[in-house]
């Protein structure tokens, strides 16, 4: 999600800001196109993170070490990824049949994953190539 971070006791356009659209000077206040949450609403802003969320896969992955492809760290429970059958030590080659160099790039083409498609992933798994179906 962007977001933007301003301190209104150094930016007065900021504070300006804020003020005409909550009322509030000097609150914790988070705000998108659609409402302004002035401090902290637990599930006001759980909405709103929903909102901006993209969907994923649920994996925690870093650059593999030792050659192309995207280390999984771990794999969030009941998640696409997970119901795929990947799992944590994995190294992903490959997503939707585009090569997977690096963390950034597996990230960026599942960024434009279209959700509920089924599509593949690769891994690499102690020494044997694997192809999973990611459900949706």
């Amino acid at each position: 999600m962007e977001f933007r971070e301003s301190d209104v006791s150094q930016d007065q356009e900021a504070a300006r800001e804020v003020v005409r659209r909550t009322g509030q000077p000097g609150v914790p206040v988070i705000v998108d196109a659609q409402e302004a949450i002035v401090g902290f609403d637990l599930p006001r802003l759980q909405r709103m993170a929903a909102r901006h969320a993209r969907p994923g896969l649920g994996l925690r992955v870093k650059d593999a070490p030792d050659r192309p492809g995207a280390y999984v760290g771990s794999v969030r429970p009941d998640s696409p990824a997970e119901r795929a059958g990947v799992k944590a030590g994995d190294v992903v080659d490959e997503l939707s049949r585009a090569p997977v160099e690096n963390a950034a790039r597996l990230e960026r083409i599942a960024a434009q994953r279209r959700p509920g498609q089924p599509t593949s992933v690769s891994v690499r798994r102690g020494g044997e190539r694997r192809t999973l179906i990611v459900p949706d």
